[in-house]
């Protein structure tokens, strides 16, 4: 058989330009992805400006960005005017919003403390705000290497489920785990009256019930009161009183959530990406708490700290 190289290397670069065009990643196609946020605050801009520029930098992207304010109408037709190929969401109360607009376009969501949200909406991964009890507890024990008795305040109703893991868990990271039910906002003086019994550290978790802007004040007095360091939630907490929390870089769960987008622009469905946790963790700690409750921090944790409240 006679064998032609000319036509042999023609056939190979077909077939290279074939695929290369075939991939989402290198075709002309723009995507357009709507950006909606629950507001305009720093952390917000900082995780869409991680977003942005790394989902630009592997695709052609189209952005749209909308606050919640411009979106809260019942009548607003963004969707569909849009028509955007992804939605990344930013807040619990956006998330909620683009899972109500759409059960086919793509949602990236971050910005949100729990995972049950992603579980929610078919069409829906991303990056939630809390980290594993695992890493929780890797980090009480960093901060506290000779404390043993942890406090959890929870409503069964909400958190039977996180309560039995962390059971195990801090079992296995060497705490003994107090765990004080609490079924209404009524119960909860006498649950924080237990704080004195030989607890030594109480780990926030989310809890509409127990940890909201209306008991805040509550259990940081009883915490205080106690000399029984919290461990908040956010910033914030940390900021009026709480102990320290793991926080985040919030520019990283931008580029973290892109991550997710060009895995679903190049072809991949968001029910076959799980919902991940932050990669890069970062703490703040509250000095004037440390020293009222003379508690040593250790210096490397000192040094490393995203922010020390004073």
């Amino acid at each position: 058989m006679h064998f032609n190289f000319s036509t042999h290397k023609r056939l190979i670069v077909t077939l290279i330009f074939f695929c290369v065009w075939a991939n989402p990643v290198f075709a002309e196609k723009t995507a357009h992805i709507l950006i909606v946020a629950n507001s305009n605050e720093n952390p917000f801009q900082e995780a869409t400006i991680g977003f942005k520029v790394q989902v630009s930098a592997h695709a052609k992207i189209k952005f749209t960005e909308l606050t919640l304010a411009q979106s809260k109408s019942p009548d607003a037709k963004e969707i569909e005017r849009i028509k955007p190929d992804l939605i990344y969401a930013l807040g619990g109360e956006a998330t909620k919003w683009a899972s109500l607009q759409t059960s086919r376009i793509p949602i990236v969501a971050t910005m949100v403390l729990k995972d049950d949200v992603f579980k929610q909406s078919a069409n829906m991964t991303g990056v939630s705000l809390g980290y594993s009890l695992k890493i929780q507890f890797q980090w009480l024990k960093l901060f506290f290497p000779q404390k043993k008795t942890v406090a959890i305040l929870f409503n069964p109703a909400e958190n039977a489920a996180t309560v039995q893991d962390a059971k195990q868990i801090s079992q296995q990271s060497g705490f003994n785990l107090v765990a004080i039910p609490v079924e209404s906002p009524k119960e909860l003086p006498y649950a924080l009256e237990q704080l004195a019994n030989n607890v030594e550290i109480l780990l926030a978790i989310p809890d509409e019930t127990v940890m909201s802007v209306n008991t805040a004040k509550e259990v940081l007095l009883a915490s205080f009161r106690n000399k029984v360091p919290l461990i908040g939630l956010s910033d914030n907490w940390v900021k009026s009183g709480a102990f320290y929390a793991l926080s985040w870089d919030y520019k990283d769960l931008g580029q973290q959530c892109a991550g997710l987008a060009q895995k679903i622009l190049n072809g991949s469905p968001a029910q076959t990406l799980p919902a991940e946790h932050p990669r890069k963790i970062t703490y703040t700690f509250n000095a004037k708490v440390a020293e009222q409750m003379n508690m040593e921090i250790p210096e490397d944790l000192l040094i490393n700290a995203k922010t020390v409240f004073n």
